[in-house]
């Protein structure tokens, strides 16, 4: 798949200073959450793609929080084992009734009641509105060591995607504009959404057949969450598709659970989580009693030293604590029209 990276760039941040060659190549590689911007005649422009964190060449990303959340006790999953029809057995018994235990409780927790919420699901023609505030630190300057207490930025995304995924809307200078989009991986339109796979074999299967970063074991379950994290992020998801997100990201190893996150408007959260690159956290934030969606964070979980990346020289630092990405949900609904707001 291929990107216009730069344009990418420069409509996910400010750009106090051009890009690196580092980041140029970055973008490339890690496939931000944001669509190809605008691009020269009838070149249609892309609908987001799945964002990954910074980790080895950082990236101007949007999301962060503007203060380091300190985190709480961090419990492995896979400690209870599986039931008679594969399903993970909580710490705890008593699914759902019982204590949060681990990762993997939670996931199914999140799964059972996304099933079982109301759902009306939009008419021909409609549009998905989604609203999200994202803070971040931004790229560390080659030779410069960012911290917890870097300055960082924040901005409100809107968007909207016609649910036949042909049409993309978002406001520029002012002016909304509409252009066509062109697909990707995963997507961001309800008619592609809804033809998810909804057994959790499956859907780790399809996630990961054509995702980046996945030439190791590793690399490929992190991706594998990264890609699901993204699903969540950059779409209205339909009740059963959701609960098959869920349940998919609990049969990936490695994921944990953080109970006393909070997410960027200070609400309490439950954070399940994922180690990037052994060096990078990236966690999505549920609601603790609702275990509805909020949002997602990624933070420097030790220190990390990376180079300036190829036409360049030097290398940059990020120490622990160094919030990375930071995201909270503001709305989401179908619309009649892009532009209406909900």
């Amino acid at each position: 798949m291929t990107m216009d990276d730069l344009t990418t760039l420069r409509d996910a941040w400010d750009r106090p200073a051009p890009p690196s060659a580092a980041a140029h190549a970055a973008a490339r590689a890690a496939l931000l959450d944001r669509a190809s911007a605008r691009t020269a005649g009838t070149t249609p422009r892309r609908a987001r793609r799945f964002r990954l964190p910074r980790m080895g060449v950082r990236l101007a990303a949007v999301g962060a929080l503007a203060v380091t959340i300190a985190a709480g006790v961090t419990v492995a999953q896979n400690l209870g084992g599986t039931d008679k029809n594969g399903h993970p057995r909580p710490v705890v018994p008593g699914l759902p009734g019982g204590p949060v235990a681990n990762a993997q409780t939670v996931l199914y927790k999140a799964a059972e009641r996304a099933q079982a919420r109301a759902f009306t699901p939009p008419r021909p023609g409609q549009w998905t509105y989604l609203e999200t505030r994202y803070t971040s630190p931004g790229n560390p300057p080659v030779g410069k060591t960012q911290t917890p207490k870097w300055p960082l930025k924040s901005r409100v995304d809107r968007m909207w995607i016609r649910i036949d995924g042909t049409r993309l809307a978002e406001y520029r200078d002012g002016k909304l504009e509409i252009s066509p989009t062109g697909g990707g991986m995963p997507p961001v339109d309800y008619a592609s959404v809804v033809k998810i796979p909804l057994a959790p074999d499956a859907l780790l299967a399809w996630v990961k057949k054509d995702a980046p970063n996945s030439s190791t074991v590793e690399s490929s379950n992190y991706t594998a969450f990264q890609m699901l994290a993204s699903l969540l992020n950059n779409n209205l998801v339909p009740p059963r598709q959701e609960a098959a997100v869920y349940r998919a990201m609990a049969k990936i190893p490695g994921v944990t659970l953080n109970k006393s996150a909070v997410d960027v408007a200070g609400r309490p959260a439950l954070a399940v989580s994922r180690v990037i690159e052994g060096w990078i956290r990236q966690e999505v934030l549920l609601d603790r009693t609702s275990y509805a969606y909020l949002g997602e964070r990624s933070l420097a979980i030790k220190d990390h030293t990376g180079d300036a990346g190829t036409g360049e020289h030097g290398t940059w630092t990020v120490k622990k604590g160094t919030i990375d990405v930071f995201s909270v949900r503001l709305a989401a609904a179908f619309v009649d029209r892009p532009g209406e707001r909900p």
